[in-house]
């Protein structure tokens, strides 16, 4: 019997919030996304290093790709489930016994915000601000090792909304993630610990219906 990993039992439980949470009166929003993943902070010192893994979280910054949902149940106030993946190269370089070439990374983000609308247009252009809960899962061949570690965190947004057709609309935003890293071998050695900040600059297309 497959297992599902903690990632996809997350997702799973906040589609199902946030399709559960929608009147037959709500405006739902769904498309895909592009993104910029730029983590911003660094690792506490660890014991030893290894070139598997990346030397600081800027090391893990690539573009990402996804997707979105929104639900507006009332004229200011919803939801939003967002997904995003971002693939990179990192650790490698030269060592005593030669050079090591690098290794391939993803970083898995999901999150469930609740949203505000703090500005609106008459041609219905939109401006939110949002907050939430997030998970940040790194995997790839460079986190297999380590057991591909999965981060809860606090996921902040804010965003807009430019409407280009009857049901399409073009949007933009950033959401950050925030969260303690803690990566360990399989003695209990930390390797990667301390507290992230990791902005995620996306924009994306969504059709509109209610």
């Amino acid at each position: 019997m497959l297992r599902r990993s903690p990632v996809s039992s997350v997702v799973a439980v906040l589609a199902t919030v946030l399709t559960q949470a929608a009147p037959a009166q709500a405006r739902v929003e769904l498309g895909p996304l592009l993104a910029l993943y730029t983590p911003l902070s660094g690792f506490q010192p660890a014991p030893y290093y290894t070139t598997r893994l990346p030397n600081s979280p800027g090391d893990l910054s690539g573009l990402a790709w996804g997707g979105e949902t929104r639900l507006w149940f009332a004229q200011r106030a919803g939801l939003q489930l967002q997904i995003a993946s971002a693939s990179s190269m990192v650790g490698g370089g030269n060592t005593p016994g030669g050079p090591v070439p690098s290794t391939p990374s993803r970083v898995l983000t999901a999150s469930l915000q609740a949203l505000y609308t703090v500005a609106t247009t008459p041609h219905g252009a939109r401006l939110w601000i949002g907050g939430g809960l997030g998970v940040v899962r790194h995997g790839g061949a460079a986190y297999a090792p380590y057991g591909a570690p999965v981060q809860l965190a606090t996921a902040l947004t804010l965003g807009s909304a430019i409407p280009i057709g009857r049901h399409l609309k073009a949007t933009v935003g950033l959401t950050t993630f925030l969260y303690s890293i803690d990566v360990s071998d399989s003695a209990g050695t930390s390797l990667e610990h301390g507290a992230q900040v990791d902005p995620l600059v996306h924009a994306g297309l969504v059709w509109s219906w209610r």
